[in-house]
């Protein structure tokens, strides 16, 4: 069963069991902050505290929200506060939405774990094994043959102060990146390239007919919704 549907089938498991999954979740979320109790919040996160001094977000979404934490096909932590932040690709997360700020830890960086917050799906995936060197990635598409995945990157751009009365400070800016990569069922990860010219050049002989179906239907490959389509139709051919 893959991610998606595991969660789905977990999710109406808990409509029929919200007070048992209450429990759990104060029950887990205690052992998810023991295991985490040393780390808090990454330096590189806390100094973004205050978003009037830069411009965009070091975050996916700037506010907590409710969300789900599971470890394989168990539930670990329901309707939790949870926050990706993309700086530090790290998953901050607090026992509810009222929770102070500061009692946010980070969650556990583990290939087993994963989260959905709102319709959102994310995974942790070593790097050559590695889990100091791997990150997250949000899942846009589980198939037969292969599956999508998206790096969100947060691009950071110092700032500048006036250089005379008569200009303003420039603030420093997150800009928005995205990266996309191919998952073979192997778990082999194919980098998309940037480059609408070459964003299918990994799919060697099918590339001609995929660039065939994007032309008919007038898809736009730099545009994440036309390639998820390009995407299921070759997974689905």
């Amino acid at each position: 069963m893959n991610v998606r549907a595991l969660v789905l089938s977990l999710g109406l498991l808990l409509a029929a069991n919200s007070l048992l999954a209450q429990f759990q979740t104060r029950r887990t979320i205690n052992e998810l902050y023991q295991v985490d109790e040393h780390i808090k919040r990454q330096t590189s996160g806390d100094r973004f505290s205050n978003p009037d001094q830069y411009k965009g977000t070091p975050y996916h979404n700037p506010d907590y929200q409710e969300g789900n934490v599971y470890k394989g096909d168990e539930l670990m932590a329901y309707k939790i506060a949870l926050r990706y932040n993309a700086v530090a690709d790290e998953m901050e997360i607090k026992e509810s939405l009222l929770s102070k700020d500061e009692d946010a830890r980070s969650l556990t960086k583990d290939p087993d774990i994963y989260v959905k917050i709102k319709d959102d799906i994310f995974v942790f995936v070593p790097l050559n094994g590695s889990i100091e060197e791997g990150g997250y990635f949000q899942i846009l598409f589980e198939g037969k043959k292969v599956d999508l995945y998206k790096k969100i990157i947060k691009e950071f751009q110092p700032g500048r102060k006036a250089s005379s009365s008569l200009t303003k400070d420039i603030l420093p800016i997150f800009k928005d990146e995205s990266l996309y990569f191919v998952v073979a069922k192997n778990g082999r990860f194919y980098q998309l390239p940037e480059s609408r010219v070459n964003k299918l050049d990994i799919f060697g002989g099918d590339k001609a007919n995929l660039e065939a179906y994007a032309s008919q239907r007038e898809l736009d490959l730099q545009e994440e919704a036309d390639l998820l389509e390009v995407i299921k139709y070759y997974d689905k051919s």
